[in-house]
């Protein structure tokens, strides 16, 4: 007879749920990269456009064209704030991830030592069944054996007793 564990699909729902987790975590990390690469972009572009306004403010444009690149600088500003909004976002999102996927894993291994206590004490209950058998066996044969040699011994000394009467 095999053991076998009572709560088994109970912990193979954990190990799906925990897996499950795996994968938001993955996800979530991957969206927390994407906005990270977005914001760099966009702080990057910012960072050119400054630089641009250095360089034309130099060569003498005309107003209008620093007023625009003015207004595209203000809007890229605006959208690094976002963005870094959205990573900060992301990053939290990450971590709730992290914390559900570290409190499946917390119940699957529960279920794990339960398993595995559940296990020994099975393998334990069984190796002393079998010694008892074992011993019931040897004893069965051990008092077989003797009431034989008792019924030997028995016919040997009834049949010297008549030998020696006659």
């Amino acid at each position: 007879m095999s053991f076998k564990f009572r709560l088994q699909r109970i912990l193979e729902l954990r190990e799906q749920h925990e897996q499950a987790q795996a994968r938001a975590l993955a996800s979530a990390r991957d969206s927390a990269d994407a906005a990270h690469r977005a914001k760099d972009d966009i702080a990057s572009l910012r960072d050119h456009s400054k630089e641009q306004i250095g360089t034309t403010a130099g060569s003498g444009p005309r107003i209008g064209h620093l007023h625009q690149l003015g207004f595209v600088l203000a809007s890229l500003d605006e959208r690094v704030l976002l963005a870094a909004d959205a990573a900060k976002l992301a990053d939290s999102d990450v971590q709730k991830a992290q914390g559900l996927l570290e409190d499946a894993a917390r119940d699957r291994r529960v279920l794990d030592r339960l398993k595995s206590r559940h296990t020994d004490t099975w393998r334990a209950d069984s190796a002393l069944r079998d010694r008892v058998a074992m011993d019931e066996i040897a004893l069965a044969q051990f008092s077989r054996k003797a009431a034989v040699k008792a019924a030997d011994d028995a016919a040997s000394s009834n049949s010297s007793l008549d030998g020696s009467h006659s």
